[in-house]
């Protein structure tokens, strides 16, 4: 017999079929483990992953019921290299959602981290955030008699002769990891933001060695991460060093205009070889980060209040499905190969001039080479410091990104308007030593935080907020 019972299949390796084997049920499994680990590298490697097609996400008014979430179907393709097909559309009433005691116990604690287990909330209302999730899943089917011994029971008479793939939509406290698609969007960023193309004569030499030095140098921490000894504890992550790519200052990087491909070249070849390995789900057939075959399609924000009294009330959302609020500027999409084909054959002219022109050099910013990197003719500005500090009471600009606050005294900070031209931006604001520190959203544009007008952030703490766009900044982490 071949068969080596009790192994795990390991997918890098084949059976080695030879005349006169007998081959057992494991055998048929290592096979099996190969050729599909074959093709989730393959997926994973040379694809990457986003939802592919459908997955749509949004409310829908349930009548006396209240807010259902709906998902269509779709497909997509994990940070694993796992494909999910979902094949009808999915609904969940969030208020039968919420009347779960395991989903009622979240959202207590979520609004009351102090809350002892198994106790009454104290806090009986406020905003939450859940991050719906779709994970690929499998189930065993279609059972088949085995032979066997007598007198077995009837569990033991059958067996599934199949395995069928499935999924899983949840809604999660925590979002899934998905720190490549985090750390890519974040080194497009740095490209736009920190490489000046200029148009001088003569042309500015070309000096690949320095572009490469201002690249490492974007990445240093990281890169210092790998060879610490003891290791950096607790590990390199965008949580412990505050970034993926830090801003160069000035000057910034400037090269010739003929001199871009050669750039993008060596650009391109440094995420490959250096940074992609840092942040993948898995190298090889090793998993760096949790939840590889998980994949957020949106975060789901809403209003909650406490209903009926302890200890037999339940949760139930406050208003219509118009106040529940969708924010899927996380998630990951993967533009399937005709698409970007048609795009680039006729999308724009990338040769001419106009608002065609610009609208095709934007949308391809995050796809094509050429656009990647931020195409001005004068020359650079210095950027705007990456930390700011406060000592007095103000209002954001448009430019702050990271703020501490120190001084002791108290402080009240307002924030940008959260319009349609700041969707997606966070800001990082810390309190040092202010003895309060208070951040107020813009009340001429009738914004709010996390549903209120203010959110106070104790000293020694840090609170992180991204902006909607639509009137509303989001707590996504608070450390």
């Amino acid at each position: 017999m071949t068969t080596l019972t009790g192994l795990p299949a390991d997918p890098t390796q084949h059976v080695n079929y030879e005349r006169g084997m007998v081959l057992g049920v494991d055998d048929f499994k290592q096979e099996f483990a190969y050729l599909s680990g074959r093709d989730q590298w393959l997926a994973r490697e040379a694809l990457g992953y986003g939802t592919l097609s459908g997955l749509r996400v949004r409310f829908e008014d349930a009548g006396s019921d209240g807010p259902r979430l709906h998902v269509s179907a779709g497909t997509a393709l994990t940070p694993g290299g796992r494909m999910i097909c979902v094949g009808a559309d999915q609904c969940a009433i969030l208020n039968r959602w919420l009347a779960k005691p395991d989903n009622a116990a979240l959202i207590a604690r979520m609004l009351d981290p102090s809350l002892p287990p198994n106790s009454p909330p104290v806090i009986t209302s406020g905003a939450v955030s859940l991050y719906l999730t779709l994970c690929y899943a499998d189930c065993q089917t279609r059972p088949v008699p085995i032979p066997g011994e007598p007198c077995r029971s009837e569990d033991e008479l059958m067996k599934p002769s199949r395995v069928a793939d499935d999924f899983r939509l949840e809604l999660r406290e925590h979002a899934p990891a998905q720190v490549e698609e985090d750390a890519l969007r974040d080194f497009v960023r740095w490209l736009r933001a920190n490489v000046s193309i200029l148009d001088t004569s003569p042309p500015l030499a070309a000096d690949p060695a320095s572009w490469l030095a201002g690249l490492r140098g974007a990445v240093q921490p990281w890169l210092d991460a790998q060879t610490m000894s003891p290791p950096m504890s607790p590990p390199a992550s965008f949580q412990t060093l505050g970034d993926y790519l830090f801003d160069l200052g000035s000057p910034r990087l400037q090269l010739a205009r003929e001199h871009q491909c050669e750039f993008l070249r060596i650009a391109f070849g440094f995420w490959i070889s250096e940074l992609r390995p840092l942040w993948m789900a898995m190298r090889c057939h090793r998993a760096q980060y949790p939840d590889s075959d998980c994949l957020l399609l949106a975060r789901v924000n809403f209003q909650v209040s406490w209903i009926g009294g302890s200890p037999s009330g339940a949760w139930q959302i406050d208003g219509s499905p118009a106040s529940a609020q969708i924010d899927e500027s996380a998630r990951p999409y993967l533009l399937h190969l005709r698409m970007l084909q048609e795009w680039s054959l006729c999308g724009c002219d990338c040769a001419g001039s106009g608002s065609d022109a610009a609208f095709g050099g934007s949308m391809l910013s995050e796809m094509f080479a050429g656009p990647i990197v931020p195409l001005i003719s004068e020359p650079p500005q210095p950027p705007p410091p990456l930390i700011e500090f406060l000592e007095a009471d103000t209002t954001l600009g448009d430019d702050a990104k990271v703020l501490i606050a120190r001084g002791g005294g108290k402080l009240a900070v307002t924030l940008p308007p959260s319009v349609p031209v700041n969707a997606g931006r966070q800001l990082v604001i810390k309190n040092a030593d202010a003895s309060s520190l208070t951040l107020h959203a813009d009340a001429p544009n009738g914004d709010g935080i996390d549903g209120l007008s203010q959110l106070a952030v104790k000293k020694k703490k840090a609170v992180t907020l991204v902006a909607d766009g639509a009137g509303q900044w989001y707590s996504i982490a608070i450390a």
